[in-house]
């Protein structure tokens, strides 16, 4: 179903521009967006703990109507001053080459000249950076290597834009991370200096999200968006993607006359002998109590992975629904491994699951937290795996993988110690408030980020016929956007931008209807794609 989406896309975004990949680079720009809502003088309004500043040695501000950064030098006013910008949803992949990358920000008031302040900028030395408290310094962040001093000495109009000098080298720092993947959060810290007592004030103040044009300066009284901090990132050497597949039918089985859907592509084995290929449930892990002490193997295959030979597996994992509420006590220690063939058979009940050839990589599993019921729960990062699975010389695009998950002997327990989650055939039972449906949303789902090299190429022909997709309003400046689709089937929604990174990927399960939230989109032009019942639609989207 999934096959092929990736080449559709970027065809229709780029045309045959993007076959001259290697020639260019991408812009991606991310600003300061909403994290909060906060009441001041009986208004409720938006803001964001994403920029915020410290004086000395103490938090000044969260939310303020400006940022300031560097030196206060006046004699009875000296203060070393410290900001803090994080911005999220950088859709980087690892190991991008940094072009260049720059910061704007817009005055907040006016400075001359003499009014020079020395910052020093760093990254926050993190995989995915969080955002300023009240409890943490900004200086106390553990801090990138690569560093470099903005010495702000041209004059500042009122509402100006400017922008600090090449940060590139940071971001390149915190994109190679071995834990960077592509959407999380990237921090600056902006350090100043004590430059000595002076006549003038030197800090330099900017607006902040909450910013206010005070009508003292001639203002209008409004917050105003477009002077919000900005992070400008120019990358280019790779075309990365990322897609989600998730089990699929193989076959039909009747059982009580009634005939359905049914895949043996998720199996389960109980010591050495299958227990099930068509169960509402998989189990994994470990039955501990003392008269039912087994050792569970589960096996799933997902078909049509359409990653091509030698790409870079950015990180990866399944998502599972539990299919039984379980407590932190029920710990299941679960190893995973990969099928080590070119392209994964379906499971059968001739041949065991933990029979199969096994790769090189492998992960444990230790599932220790409380599960809900029909709540979604994630593994660990299977990039490793999937990794060896595709740098085969017999790997080719389309072709499938299959997971081993293997349980172990965990002695007696008082609890059950196995983890049950939901399978293709999954319904929800009645005796435990469901309704005797099958729910496809629950299937388990394999989710992959990659980086295909500019020697790569993903775009060799158009796999499946492609419809518009009905969406509105659009154009559209703030809210959701509501899309419309042939039928209440299971679903995908992806957004992409116009150089063809996908900015989310949405499994929506049920419904006709699909509200798309684009509140922390700048403004620009995305592409939206659905894929139902093995067809593709797409349309492009405009945010102003």
């Amino acid at each position: 179903m999934i096959k092929g989406y990736l080449r559709i896309t970027l065809l229709l975004v780029f045309t045959c521009l993007f076959l001259g990949v290697q020639a260019q680079n991408f812009r991606l720009q991310r600003a300061i967006i909403a994290t909060d809502t906060i009441t001041d003088d009986d208004v409720t309004f938006a803001a964001s703990s994403d920029d915020a500043e410290q004086e000395n040695d103490e938090i000044d501000a969260l939310f303020d109507d400006d940022i300031d950064a560097g030196w206060e030098g006046e004699p009875d006013d000296q203060n070393i001053l410290t900001a803090g910008l994080r911005f999220r949803n950088i859709t980087i992949p690892r190991g991008a080459k940094i072009d260049s990358a720059f910061i704007v920000v817009f005055s907040h008031e006016a400075k001359t000249a003499e009014d020079v302040a020395r910052i020093t900028i760093v990254g926050d030395a993190s995989d995915n950076s969080s955002t300023f408290t009240e409890d943490a310094l900004i200086d106390t962040r553990p801090r990138t290597t690569a560093s470099l001093l903005w010495e702000v000495a041209e004059p500042w109009g009122l509402w100006t834009e400017h922008r600090t000098p090449d940060v590139s080298a940071i971001v390149q720092e915190v994109v190679n991370r071995v834990g960077w993947q592509a959407g999380n959060a990237i921090s600056f810290t902006l350090l100043g200096e004590n430059q000595g007592p002076s006549e003038v004030e030197n800090a330099r103040e900017f607006e902040s999200f909450e910013n206010i044009a005070d009508p003292e300066e001639g203002g209008d009284g409004q917050n105003h968006p477009e002077r919000v901090p900005q992070l400008v990132i120019y990358y280019s050497g790779v075309n990365s993607s990322a897609f989600a597949v998730s089990i699929m039918p193989t076959d039909t089985i009747t059982d009580d006359g009634v005939t359905f859907a049914a895949s043996s592509d998720d199996a389960e084995q109980e010591n050495d002998e299958i227990d099930a290929l068509f169960d509402d449930d998989i189990d994994a892990g470990w039955e501990g109590e003392p008269d039912d002490q087994n050792i569970l193997t589960a096996g799933l295959r997902f078909r049509n992975i359409d990653i091509p030979n030698g790409a870079v597996i950015d990180s990866a994992f399944i998502v599972v629904f539990s299919h039984e509420a379980k407590t932190a006590e029920d710990v299941a220690r679960i190893t995973i491994v990969g099928e080590a063939t070119d392209n994964a058979e379906t499971f059968t009940e001739d041949a065991l699951i933990d029979a199969r050839p096994r790769t090189s990589a492998s992960l444990l599993w230790e599932v220790a937290e409380p599960w809900g019921l029909w709540t979604p729960h994630q593994t660990p990062d299977l990039s490793n795996i999937i990794q060896e699975i595709v740098n085969r010389d017999g790997w080719k695009a389309g072709n499938a993988i299959a997971f081993l998950m293997l349980g172990e002997n965990q002695g007696p327990s008082e609890v059950e110690n196995a983890r049950e989650f939901e399978s293709y055939e999954n319904i929800a039972d009645p005796e435990e408030g469901g309704d005797g449906q099958n729910h496809p949303e629950r299937v388990p789902q394999l989710i992959v980020f990659y980086t295909v090299s500019n020697e790569i190429s993903s775009v060799s022909s158009i796999a499946a016929d492609v419809k518009a997709l009905k969406l509105y309003p659009n154009p559209v400046s703030a809210g959701a956007v509501t899309i419309e689709l042939e039928s209440d089937d299971a679903s995908i929604i992806r957004l992409f931008n116009t150089q063809g990174q996908m900015l989310s990927a949405t499994r929506h399960g049920f419904g006709k209807q699909f509200d798309l939230n684009i509140n922390d989109l700048p403004t620009g032009i995305y592409y939206v794609q659905a894929t139902q019942n093995n067809q593709i639609f797409i349309q492009k989207l405009v945010v102003e």
